[in-house]
């Protein structure tokens, strides 16, 4: 049975205060913020042959719920989920004109078919069309990207020396803690880029699902660091009447399972919300 994110909340088994992750409006003389708390949804992930962790904060109470904690908490190759970021990264460093101009293929064939045509950020993000982002990557340079970090740290705020990899060598690294942050902080457009930047790359994020007056979007994600599991990445929000959820979820195959990742990541993120209230429940049977 379903509950809402308040309930299981309040009904959660541990709590995990003091986290830094935690976010609420600046105001002064306002309520303490509720204690973040922990949900067992072992089930969910196990369904897909998977491990992992998914977090969910309500934006309208300040309430963070957390599966697998300490998972949370560690960082981990953010794979195509860091195009949001660099999508801010490549406006604010001046390398793209908007969201909107066409950057030439350069006629290399790849194993993506989506990719094998001139790609926008809109469509680059769409499509996750990596060939684009190693790009203008490297037109932003290892100085720009310092400059950006500097003023707003992203993860481990590590990039390689080869600027292109850096997501997906296990070079650059972020939690889904800190994937939470950054995509409220988007969200609200309270991040430490331009706020004329901050609203277009928020338009990019895609629309995986919609329901009942409420709209999945977000960022898929799919790396493979050497010497690591692979690991699949859903992270976005739940915009809905009652208040939008921001969720993070990551996720690897249990040993002796087989994940499948693609299709795996956003069933996990659907069967979470589900148990949270966050999602109307589908119908038995679904796909």
């Amino acid at each position: 049975m379903t509950k809402p994110l308040a309930a299981l909340l309040v009904l959660a088994v541990a709590a995990c205060g003091g986290s830094p992750e935690s976010v609420a409006p600046a105001a002064e003389n306002r309520a303490p913020a509720p204690a973040d708390s922990v949900a067992d949804w072992s089930e969910v992930f196990a369904a897909e042959g998977a491990v992992g962790t998914a977090v969910l904060l309500d934006a309208a109470t300040g309430r963070t719920i957390r599966h697998a904690p300490d998972r949370a908490a560690r960082r981990f190759t953010p794979a195509s989920t860091s195009k949001i970021w660099n999508a801010l990264v490549f406006l604010d460093r001046g390398v793209v004109a908007d969201v909107d101009s066409m950057h030439a293929w350069d006629g290399v064939e790849r194993q993506v078919s989506s990719w094998n045509r001139d790609h926008s950020l809109r469509s680059g993000v769409e499509f996750s069309a990596l060939w684009l982002f190693q790009r203008l990557a490297g037109v932003v340079g290892q100085d720009g990207y310092a400059a950006v970090l500097a003023r707003e740290p992203y993860g481990n705020a590590t990039m390689s020396d080869s600027l292109e990899m850096s997501w997906l060598d296990g070079s650059l690294r972020v939690s889904a803690d800190e994937q939470v942050v950054f995509f409220d902080r988007l969200r609200r457009g309270d991040l430490a880029f331009a706020a004329g930047h901050q609203a277009p790359v928020r338009d990019l994020l895609p629309t995986l699902a919609e329901a009942d007056g409420a709209r999945l979007r977000g960022k898929t994600g799919w790396g493979l660091p050497p010497g690591e599991p692979e690991i699949g990445w859903l992270v976005g929000w739940v915009e809905r009447p009652t208040g939008d959820v921001v969720f993070a979820m990551n996720a690897e195959a249990a040993p002796g399972a087989t994940f499948d990742v693609g299709p795996g990541r956003l069933r996990i993120v659907k069967s979470v919300l589900e148990e949270a209230g966050v999602w109307p429940a589908e119908p038995e049977g679904r796909p």
